[in-house]
């Protein structure tokens, strides 16, 4: 008789739960790590997919950017609103995020990423 013990059956997450956790890279080897709870790793492909298609408007890609805003929400900020943003602006927050190839970057791009993650003089997260 064998002694392994029955496995569990495992559980189905609910729609809506999960947590993924992205890498925003904030200059030359400075690295910050965001936990979005209730996103998960299916919609991360998504909007990466997306992302790399140059679909920068897709609601997938929408759904990223207010995750990444909300979790690192600042008290009394004003959540970002992406339906006022152009190309360029899509592009450059999809680049922070490591979603499309940064090109060209300098130091106002990094001062722009640790301004939106630490919430100093970022009033819009362009």
């Amino acid at each position: 008789m064998s002694r392994r013990k029955a496995r569990k059956p495992r559980r189905q997450r609910s729609e809506g739960a999960g947590k993924v956790t992205i890498r925003i890279e904030c200059g030359p080897g400075a690295t910050v790590e965001v936990v979005l709870p209730g996103y998960t790793g299916d919609d991360y492909r998504q909007a990466k997919e997306k992302a790399q298609a140059g679909d920068y408007r897709a609601p997938e890609i929408w759904r990223l950017i207010r995750a990444v805003d909300a979790a690192v929400d600042h008290e009394g900020a004003a959540p970002l609103d992406p339906s006022l943003w152009g190309d360029a602006d899509f592009l450059k927050v999809l680049a922070y995020l490591g979603l499309v190839d940064k090109g060209e970057w300098g130091a106002a791009d990094d001062a722009a990423v640790a301004a939106w993650l630490g919430g100093e003089g970022a009033d819009d997260g362009r």
